[in-house]
């Protein structure tokens, strides 16, 4: 009896192989390979088809922003202060509707992570591409799970920004319920659980390797009688410039908008750069507290991390950059030893094995001091304050500190020197000795 063929399986089984796919290029590829399926792209069934594709390349991150923006573009603003999502709101319109929210969501996010590969290479490489063919070249290269960690990022990072839509005019009720729709199963069970590893590296990139180079030129063409204005409200500028303006371009726009706001003229970045940038002066002037858009996507991923701390999946990367590693599991990604580069986490094992990457040696799960393992908030602000002389710097404090916001904490003295050499080896102040 001869074997079944492509051609003599039912539709129905046929159907479930096409909408099974987990990405619209592996989609694509199967329809170029097999005139089977593509005859079937060419009838009433294929909407449905690449319906389903759509929803398992994006995840349930991807998925959870789709449905809060449906869900919020139903309302008026005024009606969205009350509104609380209903089971109508799990519900798409038409399919050809649904498919353009899939659509609005994923573009975007691709775009981004494009963005995102391509500062990797550069960064890689030690300077940006000479020729729009080595970049070419360089991006065939990202695999589809390469590609998926990083999407996955982008869509938790628009997911929190949508859900924070408007937050300061809901009650705390309303915020929950809101949040509990989008985040969490019926059984009480996070639907979305990020790699905090990854979605780490990616909000550093995201602000310092794709923002954050345009609010460079604009604070280039300040005055100092400017800056000094901006200086007294906003403690560690430089921090305001790589990470808080970015957030506020996210949290303002989501990552549609931004990526609009990058594919516009220059002259075009630099006007909406320039509004954002005096949003703290001019919080100030009206008697307001300044929001801390510093540090609001880094609280979040440090919250992440202490609910998923006993189940993180990213502890046998082979993400060390020198053999005998040890991944101390009770201590957050961004805070492990030198050794360990949370930069690798977005790759491939097989590409990090080609760049002579390592697996840990063994798996640490010993209880350590707090102060082994900072907040990412913290850390970001130890690594990218470039201010020496920030407001926050007190040398005169009985504990050194490093950098803006971070405190060295109280441990044994004994600990003290390794526990200093070893956050210095990423950070980039130097404490004076005498303070030890």
């Amino acid at each position: 009896m001869g074997g079944i063929s492509l051609v003599d399986l039912p539709l129905d089984i046929k159907l479930d192989l096409l909408e099974s796919l987990d990405s619209v290029a592996s989609l694509r590829s199967i329809l170029l390979t097999c005139h089977i399926f593509y005859d079937i792209s060419q009838t009433r069934l294929w909407t449905r088809i690449y319906i389903k594709v759509l929803e398992n390349d994006i995840g349930v991150a991807g998925q959870a922003v789709v449905k809060m923006r449906r869900f919020k573009a139903r309302r008026t603003e005024v009606e969205l202060i009350e509104a609380i999502p209903t089971i109508d709101d799990e519900k798409p319109g038409s399919a050809n509707t649904y498919l353009r929210d899939l659509l609005s969501v994923r573009r975007p996010v691709r775009f981004f992570t494009r963005l995102f590969f391509r500062t990797r290479f550069e960064n890689r490489r030690g300077k940006p591409f000479n020729k729009q063919t080595d970049a070419l070249e360089e991006m065939k290269t990202i695999t589809h799970s390469e590609y998926a960690r990083v999407d996955e990022a982008y869509y938790t990072l628009w997911l929190y920004k949508e859900l924070n839509y408007n937050v300061e005019l809901r009650s705390l009720e309303q915020v929950a319920a809101v949040n509990n729709w989008a985040f969490w199963n019926n059984d009480g069970t996070p639907q979305i659980v990020p790699d905090v590893g990854i979605l780490s590296h990616v909000l550093r990139v995201t602000s310092v390797g794709i923002v954050y180079p345009h609010v460079r030129k604009y604070g280039k063409t300040l005055s100092l009688q400017e800056l000094h204005s901006i200086s007294e409200v906003v403690e560690a500028i430089c921090l305001y410039e790589k990470h808080g303006i970015a957030s506020m371009l996210i949290t303002q726009f989501g990552f549609d908008g931004l990526q609009k706001v990058l594919e516009s003229t220059p002259e075009q970045i630099q006007k909406i750069i320039s509004k954002i940038y005096w949003v703290p002066c001019e919080a100030a002037h009206q008697g307001i507290t300044p929001l801390n858009s510093v540090t609001q996507f880094p609280s979040l991923i440090t919250d992440f991390w202490k609910y998923i701390q006993p189940t993180y999946k990213g502890v046998m990367r082979r993400a060390w950059k020198r053999p005998g590693g040890k991944y101390r599991t009770r201590v957050a990604p961004w805070n492990q030893c030198s050794s360990f580069d949370i930069t690798a986490l977005v790759w491939d094992d097989d590409r990090l094995e080609s760049w002579g990457y390592f697996y840990p040696a063994e798996i640490d799960s010993k209880e350590y001091e707090r102060a082994y393992d900072m907040t990412l908030e913290n850390q970001i602000c130890t690594e990218d304050c470039s201010i020496l002389g920030c407001s926050q710097w007190d040398p005169e404090a009985i504990f050194a500190y490093l950098g803006c916001g971070f405190g060295l904490a109280q441990v044994p003295m004994v600990e003290v020197i390794a526990f200093v050499n070893e956050v210095l080896t990423r950070s980039r102040h130097r404490i004076d000795e005498s303070i030890l």
